[in-house]
């Protein structure tokens, strides 16, 4: 029979359910249950050959043209080798974001990832991912749904691109883990916003204020003896705020001069040698170690390293005028005192310990001893400043 209107609302079962297929539409029809619950369905075979039913929704959430006309689009689908059937079943056994997020985390960032981009990972997940896709199923998430939260974090374009980066990453990771179809990265095709770059270095002049600041702060009490020498190691190294946090004392050679971290950012199974120059090793030598704690900057936890440099640093920065230089700047200022002291950019790149794979096969036929040497240069340079202020002082 033809199902109309007047056909539902007659419709009724008593003992199992009634099926009744529309003669209209082959494979469309409606199941009525004895509870008299009314759900319209589509039977088909896919393209194995198997018997399938498709359930559209049921009458009372979707009219009877809107379910006809849903019927037809399945069709055409169907016709084209779909199986919305099978579809659905995968859907509902597919992971959750949240899932995927954990499986990431473990399976794919612990042993591979520092610690502070664990941290930052487990921020970003917390504080904008899972608050608002924490139960949707991978399958589910469209390029749409990124876009969206990519969008509504448009007002700080580093979050937005950090969050847009990281559903990228887990994205591709459930690719090649086979949770989502190859090429089907919902995040894949979108673009990050424009960052404001901004580059801010430190002056000679701007760069002696700072250390004799950190010398002052720490001499009145005001900051600690490691967190003085953290900020002092920045200035004279060129590491980054990790490194030195993290440096413990069996990374220190002070027979040859160098720090060796076996934690390097860019390539964990090597070790990136760090020159020291004078200032940087007449600190360290007279730096107390703390029994029973390997670091070099020595925290407030037994064992530990200090973790967070900001509240010195704030004092520091407020004390020697230059509210606008971030921890950050003095890596880059450092390899802008290279680059003003005549010292090529390839050798500066070996100062930093960049460490990509086009940046070492460019580094490659560079010796130790231009590296060390920009060191020095750097440290003389520091030294020079400090001495004309003295001489000015007498």
């Amino acid at each position: 029979m033809r199902i109309t209107k007047t056909v539902l609302r007659e419709l009724s079962a008593k003992d199992k359910d009634l099926l009744v297929w529309d003669d209209a539409l082959p494979g469309f029809g409606i199941r009525v249950k004895a509870n008299g619950t009314k759900t319209f369905m589509i039977q088909y075979r896919n393209q194995f050959g198997r018997m399938r039913r498709y359930s559209i929704g049921r009458l009372g959430d979707i009219t009877l043209d809107q379910a006809r006309k849903e019927a037809r689009r399945l069709k055409s689908e169907i016709a084209l080798g779909g199986d919305p059937a099978e579809k659905r079943q995968e859907d509902r056994s597919s992971i959750t974001v949240k899932e995927l997020s954990e499986r990431y985390m473990s399976d794919h960032c612990e042993g591979r990832c520092k610690e502070s981009t664990m941290k930052a990972h487990r921020w970003l997940l917390d504080k904008f991912i899972l608050p608002k896709y924490s139960n949707h199923r991978v399958l589910e998430l469209s390029t749409q749904d990124i876009a969206s939260l990519h969008k509504n974090l448009k007002d700080t374009p580093y979050n937005a691109n950090r969050v847009l980066g990281l559903l990228k990453s887990m994205f591709n990771k459930a690719e090649q883990w086979g949770l989502i179809s190859p090429s089907t990265n919902p995040a894949a095709t979108l673009k990050p916003y424009r960052e404001n770059k901004r580059n801010r270095f430190l002056s000679p002049e701007e760069y002696n204020t700072l250390f004799n600041t950190v010398e002052e702060q720490h001499c009145l009490g005001l900051i600690g003896t490691y967190q003085a020498t953290a900020i002092s190691l920045l200035m004279l190294t060129g590491c980054r705020l990790s490194e030195i946090l993290t440096l413990e004392w069996r990374m220190v050679d002070l027979v040859h001069n160098r720090l060796l971290l076996d934690r390097h950012k860019t390539d964990r199974k090597g070790v990136k040698a760090v020159p020291l120059n004078k200032l940087a090793q007449h600190i360290l030598r007279n730096l107390p170690r703390v029994t029973d704690n390997p670091y070099v900057i020595v925290g407030k936890e037994a064992g530990r390293p200090l973790v967070n440099l900001q509240k010195p640093w704030r004092r520091v920065r407020k004390a020697a005028g230059l509210d606008d230089v971030r921890l950050h700047d003095l890596r880059h200022s450092f390899a802008s005192a290279a680059a003003a002291a005549g010292v090529p950019l390839q050798v500066i790149g070996g100062l930093l310990g960049h460490s990509s794979q086009q940046t070492t096969a460019r580094y490659a036929h560079l010796s130790q001893a231009p590296i060390d040497q920009a060191a020095m240069v750097v440290g003389a340079l520091l030294e020079q400043s400090r001495e004309k202020e003295e001489g000015t002082d007498v």
